[in-house]
Parts: C-alpha cells; sequence; structure tokens
C-alpha cells in the first residue's frame, strides 16, 4: 500500500544537518524509497535551507521562510491570542502564522492518508486545525521529548521554573496529543512518561526507535590515539549546555589529574556565550558545521561522553558515536531506548566520580577503547535507519487500517 503523507518537522531536514532533524530526513528517505508519496511543510531558517536540493525525493517540499526568535512583546500578544506556552512562540519549530496558512491551504487543496508532525512544537498545527484536517486523514505527532518532563527536571535541578508554568505545559502538551490518533515516542521510557500524566494515551502511542545511517558514521579507516574526549549536540537545546557544563564542573579535574594531555571538545549548532567563556588549553567548544564534520570529530576522539541530566527522548549522538566504534560513557537517561549491557556496550553512571573514573580507564587503556568500540559497533548496527523506516511505515501503514475500519 502506498500512502500519501505530510510531514511538518521543526526544522527543515536537510542531508548534511545534525542532531534529531537528521532522524527526520531519513525517515522520509527512506518512506519515499518505498513508494510513498511525501509532502514536507518546513520553516527555512538561513540561505542554506532555502537553496537545499537534498530533498528532491519529496513529491512537494514547501519551504516558508521563518525566525527563529521574536521580540517578548510578540511573545506575550501570542501567548494571549492562542492560549498556549510561551515556548511554543520562541525558538525552533516556533508558531509562525505563515507556516499554519500554507498547512492549511495544502490539507485543503490534496488529500493525504497521514498528516505528521515531527517534534510535540509541530503539534499545535494539528491541534489548532483538527476541524480542517479530513476526518478520514491520520493524524500523528512525533514525540521526541516530553515537554513537561523537561520543565519538572529543570526545576528540580535549580532553575526558576514556576508550577505555574509546569501546569501551562502540561494543559496544552496534552491537549495536542489528544487531538492525535497516533502518538509515536522514540523510547519505551517516553512512551510510560506520556502515560504517566494520561493514561487515556496508552492505546495510541507507538514506539518507533531512532537510527543512525551507519553507511556514513562508520570506524575510521586508520584509528589514531588523541586523549580526545568529544560532546556533540545542538546548542539551542538546553540539556546541551547542562550537559557540557556537567562535564567540565564535575569530571574534568578528576580526568586531567590522570590524564593531564586529555582535551574535551564539545561540538555543535550554536555555542552560546556562557560556554565559550569555558575554553582554556583543556577545552575547546566549537560550531560543528556539516554532518561530515561532525563525523571527523567522532573519528579524532577517543571517549564520547553524555553527562545528561536534562531532557527526555533517544540521544542520536550516542549511536553515531557507537556506529563509529568510538567508547561512550554515559548517564542512565542518555541510554534511553538503547538497551546497552553496561561494560560491554558502553559504561554507564550517574555518580561523576565514577563517570570520570570510566573515561579515565578508557583513555589510558587502548585494548579496552578496541573492545567496547567494536561491541558499541555492533549494537548501532542494530539501529540502521532503515529498519527504524520500517517500523515507522508498519505503525502507519497499521493505523490507517485502523482508522478506515
Amino acid at each position: 500500500m502506498s500512502a500519501r503523507l505530510l510531514f511538518l518537522p521543526k526544522l527543515l531536514p536537510r542531508a548534511d544537518i545534525i542532531g534529531g532533524p537528521i532522524l527526520i530526513y531519513h525517515r522520509i528517505k527512506n518512506l519515499s524509497a518505498k513508494g510513498h508519496r511525501i509532502t514536507l511543510i518546513a520553516p527555512a531558517y538561513d540561505e542554506k535551507d532555502i537553496n537545499d536540493r537534498s530533498l528532491d525525493f519529496c513529491e512537494r517540499v514547501i519551504k516558508i521562510r521563518s525566525m527563529k526568535e521574536r521580540p517578548l512583546h510578540e511573545i506575550e500578544e501570542l501567548h494571549k491570542k492562542l492560549r498556549r506556552p510561551r515556548a511554543f512562540f520562541r525558538g525552533d519549530g516556533a508558531y509562525d502564522e505563515r507556516l499554519e496558512n500554507a498547512f492549511v491551504s495544502v490539507v485543503r487543496e490534496e488529500h493525504f492518508d497521514a498528516v505528521i508532525a515531527e517534534y510535540s512544537m509541530m503539534g499545535q498545527y494539528i491541534e489548532a486545525n483538527s476541524d480542517v484536517i479530513p476526518k478520514d486523514t491520520l493524524k500523528v505527532i512525533s514525540v521526541h521529548e516530553c515537554y513537561t518532563r523537561a520543565l519538572e527536571l529543570r526545576a528540580r535541578k535549580g532553575e526558576r521554573i514556576s508550577d505555574h508554568e509546569i501546569k501551562e505545559m502540561r494543559d496544552y502538551e496534552f491537549k495536542m496529543y489528544s487531538a492525535a490518533d497516533i502518538v509515536l515516542t522514540l523510547t519505551k521510557e517516553d512512551a510510560d512518561i506520556l502515560a504517566e500524566y494520561d493514561r487515556s494515551l496508552r492505546d495510541k502511542i507507538r514506539i518507533v526507535p531512532h537510527g543512525v545511517d551507519t553507511s556514513f558514521y562508520k570506524p575510521p579507516e586508520n584509528k589514531r590515539e588523541t586523549k580526545n574526549i568529544l560532546y556533540v549536540g545542538n546548542f539551542l537545546h538546553h540539556p546541551n549546555v547542562d550537559a557540557v557544563k556537567n562535564f567540565i564542573n564535575k569530571c574534568l579535574d578528576r580526568i586531567l589529574s590522570e590524564v593531564p594531555d586529555a582535551k574535551f571538545y564539545a561540538v555543535g549548532f550554536s555555542p552560546p556565550e556562557e560556554l565559550l567563556k569555558m575554553c582554556d588549553e583543556h577545552v575547546v567548544i566549537r560550531e560543528g558545521g556539516s554532518n561530515e564534520n561532525v563525523r571527523r570529530f567522532y573519528w579524532e576522539s577517543d571517549v564520547f561522553v553524555a553527562p545528561i541530566e536534562l531532557g527526555t527522548g533517544f540521544r542520536g549522538k550516542i549511536l553515531e558515536a557507537m556506529a563509529c566504534a568510538l567508547p561512550v560513557v554515559a548517564t542512565s537517561l542518555a541510554t534511553y531506548g538503547l538497551n546497552p549491557i553496561h561494560g560491554k556496550h558502553l559504561f554507564i553512571a550517574d555518580d561523576y566520580d565514577k563517570f570520570a573514573e570510566y573515561v579515565i580507564m578508557l583513555l589510558k587503556d587502548a585494548s579496552l577503547r578496541r573492545k567496547i568500540g567494536t561491541n558499541a559497533l555492533a549494537l548501532a548496527r542494530k539501529f540502521d535507519h532503515r529498519f527504524a523506516s520500517e517500523t515507522l511505515e508498519r505503525v502507519l501503514l497499521e493505523g490507517l487500517r485502523e482508522h478506515e475500519a
């Protein structure tokens, strides 16, 4: 069965992009290769987005010139008018009237078997326009992170986030999910989190895991020892900033006392000034650039770290590192969805003294790095994007059959 699918991602999923949106690129690429007809409506934030031609396999790509930030007074006006949390009006995927108009126009002009909002942020267009979307069109929201749980974790860590803000987020986030026919999560843990907040969602949640392009992210032909420690992330996403600060403040001194020539690289999109100020002879904070550039950092590092305490979802960066046979040390939160064996596929520690010990152990022992890297590669290959897309296709086709019944 071939389906017509309309995707709404919060970032244009270009082939060269890093982070979560690369998952969307491979989802639509593989679905297209299976004969499904894809229309994409996405914000375009810069000239790279406007000029990108890597999505030619789509039947139609509609790019809406957008801005990531808007003045505070506009955020307040939209908050009062649309009664959504302020977070939905700023940053990646923020509400855009032009994008909404394009979405409404397209679903009125053409019939789609399913509309899929990639990232909960984009679910606002499904919730607000449920009366416009035909009843026989399957409405899907793909949840990459539970926003309510993310706010709660940040509040527990000391951020000034009020109970009112959390309640406002919870009320609207789960109003969106109730408007969907299917809610996708990347991990079982995320499925359980959503069901904790709203038990009625249990029957509509489907787990479609993350994936990795194992033809691109692969071990280097000639691996050299570097004593480099790596973290990769989109630094507009707060948990990535928090993770880098965790490592520098809680692990790095301990590591340098044992491995004085170690160097920590934090590479990714839009590093903020608070991280750039932490640079010194042992800390390098750098813009990531293209996926090819990021792959080079994987290849030129000895250990990948994921000291993540905030957020939910699946960390594709860990799969990329493992696919490059790079040994990983991570917190338990960072391993959601992987089901790895500690000490075989990677090392897991929530205590930062122990976390630092594992990094030191790997930096000092090349044979251990090779052993863990080999096991990590074998696990990563089970998450190739092709398999993830097969799961997504099965979920969508089953959902369409049930929707028609």
